[in-house]
């Protein structure tokens, strides 16, 4: 019994960290936010955005992982990319909450919200958008969310037009109410067009995106002026801390594989697991 209790113990230290290696940090998710206000997403685009997790882009035979906001080439995110999210430790800890990976499905899209600044009372381009996506957990703690069906919009590839300066391609993942029924409005197969997301977003019964990111497409020098934006201060934010600003440092906060890093949330617990390991073994 004593054997079992050791082992028990040094499972479960292992099970405490990696969970604490998969959650996003409460300051990453605060810098994504503040990153969606500074670019005028927020209200511009999206009205209402509260995240409870973080997005992460990975483009395997492009740019990789772009940071949020990044300048990138349209060449380097012409593929589909992988889909993955994390939540707050908090988030991930509700059994009925939008991070259950057993339960929930989850809505995905794209748009290409323009300039920061614009005006577009009809909408914006819709670059990618599906149902029904499965949350998935692979070896290296990194999620994905996995296709069930087909998309109803495939990814088409960032295209615009030369001198209308930096474009912001948002992506925005719901969790699917109970009962979900997909809006038939846009038809499956359809291609990019002008897109309402308060109107589709209401049709499917959403409510606000849990994670969400972006980055930005140039072509040529931008021949009319676009609205100024400035760059997160992460030091600034109430949730800034030494050992907050660590995890964020790390690739982990940028949608990265984290396994090895610290986080103070699982410690106290972890260590006395630990002790009692310890002391379960020196007794055998």
């Amino acid at each position: 019994m004593t054997r079992f209790t050791a082992c028990t113990a040094l499972v479960m230290l292992g099970f405490a960290s990696t969970v604490s290696a998969h959650a996003a940090s409460p300051l990453a998710i605060a810098v994504a936010l503040e990153n969606f206000k500074n670019a005028k997403i927020v209200p511009d685009v999206v009205p209402t955005f509260n995240p409870s997790g973080l997005m992460t882009l990975n483009f395997t035979t492009g740019v990789g992982r772009p940071d949020i906001g990044q300048l990138v080439s349209r060449s380097n995110v012409s593929d589909t990319p992988l889909l993955m999210i994390r939540g707050s430790e908090a988030a991930e800890a509700q059994t009925s909450g939008p991070f259950n990976v057993t339960t929930i499905r989850y809505t995905v899209l794209c748009i290409d919200g323009n300039t920061a600044g614009s005006s577009n009372p009809g909408g914006y381009n819709l670059h990618y958008l599906e149902n029904n996506l499965a949350y998935g957990e692979n070896h290296d703690h990194t999620v994905t969310l996995n296709s069930t069906g087909s998309p109803v919009v495939a990814y088409a590839a960032p295209n615009p037009p030369s001198g209308s300066g930096p474009h912001r391609y948002i992506w925005l993942t719901y969790a699917q109410p109970e009962g979900f029924n997909a809006p038939s409005t846009p038809a499956a197969g359809s291609g990019v067009a002008l897109f309402n997301l308060t109107q589709y977003t209401t049709a499917a019964n959403l409510s606000d995106p849990i994670v969400g990111t972006y980055f930005t497409v140039q072509e040529g020098s931008a021949n009319a002026s676009v609205a100024s934006t400035t760059a997160v201060d992460s030091t600034t934010l109430p949730q800034y801390t030494a050992t907050a600003t660590a995890s964020t440092n790390s690739t982990g906060d940028q949608g990265h594989s984290n396994a090895a890093m610290t986080s103070v949330a699982w410690v106290p617990g972890a260590l006395a697991l630990m002790g009692a390991a310890v002391g379960a073994l020196l007794t055998l």
